[in-house]
């Protein structure tokens, strides 16, 4: 994609995404969400930053700031790094975003703007994330229904070790028997 970057740069009503050819139902709810947000927090509706808007929501599933610095730059949209992650603590705070609390090196991002519970199982050694897919679990998840609080969105974080860390510890607990076993 060669064409002028401003060109590429979303208007704030009803242009295409810079991401794909069709403005889904979706991005522009979620546009219009965060134009209200901007506006009640006297706030400036930047092209950066619905551009970055854009990006999250054509995203599916969790993401880091440098995930979604790539996938601008792949459409030769530059943005700072301070503007990503000032335009993602908007968003996190419009309640279009959520912040993982993952205890990885980078923030780990997702949309939020639908309805669905998400659970996901991390590894407290690898930190491998992953989301699981039950609709017993969500039925359960979406069965609770809190009194006097106003549900914005349903995550569910479950820890533990993965089978792959779980054979590499066992192969290590029985490495370490053998040795010591042979010091005796």
């Amino acid at each position: 994609m060669n064409e002028n970057i401003n060109s590429q740069l979303p208007a704030l009503d009803s242009q295409p995404s810079i991401l794909s050819p069709q403005r889904s139902a979706l991005i522009v709810n979620v546009e219009q969400r965060f134009r209200e947000y901007l506006q009640a927090n006297n706030l400036r509706q930047t092209r950066e930053r619905f551009a970055i808007l854009q990006a999250v929501y054509e995203t599916e599933g969790t993401f880091t700031i440098e995930d979604l610095q790539k996938r601008l730059l792949q459409i030769n949209f530059h943005v700072s790094t301070a503007t990503l992650y000032n335009t993602t603590l908007l968003l996190v705070r419009a309640n279009l975003l959520v912040r993982h609390p993952f205890s990885s090196s980078s923030a780990v991002f997702e949309r939020i703007y639908d309805e669905r519970p998400r659970t996901y199982q991390v590894c407290n050694n690898c930190h491998q994330i992953t989301l699981i897919k039950s609709r017993e679990l969500s039925a359960a998840v979406l069965s609770y229904k809190p009194r006097r609080f106003s549900v914005s969105h349903r995550i569910t974080y479950i820890y533990g070790v993965c089978p792959k860390c779980k054979r590499a510890l066992q192969k290590n607990l029985n490495n370490s028997q053998y040795s010591s076993n042979e010091t005796r």
